[in-house]
């Protein structure tokens, strides 16, 4: 099992967090990949990383676009030569809460798409309410997007989902895909198999039957389950598809399997 997206930096873990980690081969957990945020997770994840199952990524929430200067980059930059940076994340546009003004978030995403063309990094995307606006930049960007494109806890229409599968953009379901009027089938059948990667987004989005309660990396297999589901698959296919399917996204990840 992998969980694509988790935030092991996040203070929900704390005082839990090497337990944790420790745990993950127990519980049949191949690697994770922390999602950096802000300056301080960055910082944290790439620490965290020098775990033997533990990648991070580097770069800016949309919700912190706000806080994006000279001096973010230039460490963004730096911690992403570490072997075990995998992507430039969690990065995009979030319109539910505003928390950054819309132009700045905008700018600051294609910023960041640029600045992982040049590191030759995939992105892994956070858009919420802002479907369109994300096309737009992502077209008017293309010329940079020659590493790979994830859609964390995708949520947009199935039409959408397809639209960019047929680009080769990857897609991530975590827990809101075990949620009872999720109606999620129908956007997960749009996308090749070979194009979807299981995630937890821990310590939040708990899936049934443990909504409420802090997530964990471990409760992937609760959307593993439900993929197999959708797939009308066993739950090893799913297990085997999702970890193949995200080797492939991230080449580091890849690269460092081997040599284990």
């Amino acid at each position: 099992m992998v969980d694509s997206h988790l935030h092991l930096d996040d203070s929900a873990f704390d005082g839990a967090r090497e337990d944790i980690i420790a745990r993950l081969a127990q519980e049949r957990v191949e690697f994770v990949v922390n999602n950096s945020c802000d300056l301080s997770s960055m910082r944290m994840g790439a620490e965290l990383a020098k775990h033997d199952r533990v990648f991070a990524t580097v770069g800016m929430h949309p919700h912190d676009a706000k806080s994006y200067d000279e001096g973010f980059e230039k460490e963004m930059i730096a911690l992403s030569h570490n072997p075990k940076i995998v992507a430039v994340g969690e990065i995009g546009l979030d319109y539910h809460y505003d928390l950054s003004d819309r132009k700045t978030q905008r700018d600051v995403f294609a910023r960041q798409i640029e600045i992982a063309d040049k590191l030759k990094l995939p992105l892994t995307l956070h858009v919420r309410e802002a479907y369109g606006d994300a096309q737009d930049i992502l077209q008017a960007q293309k010329r940079y997007l020659n590493s790979g494109v994830l859609w964390h806890c995708y949520g947009g229409s199935a039409e959408f989902a397809r639209q960019f599968a047929k680009q080769g953009h990857y897609f991530a379901f975590g827990g809101a895909i075990t949620f009872k009027n999720a109606k999620k089938e129908e956007t997960v059948l749009a996308i090749p198999k070979q194009q979807i990667l299981s995630e937890t987004d821990s310590p939040y989005m708990a899936p049934v039957p443990l909504r409420g309660t802090v997530n964990t990396p471990f409760n992937v297999r609760y959307v593993l389950q439900k993929l197999a589901e959708i797939w009308e698959v066993t739950f090893e296919d799913a297990e085997n598809i999702t970890t193949e399917n995200c080797k492939r996204f991230f080449p580091k990840i890849a690269a460092f399997a081997k040599h284990r």
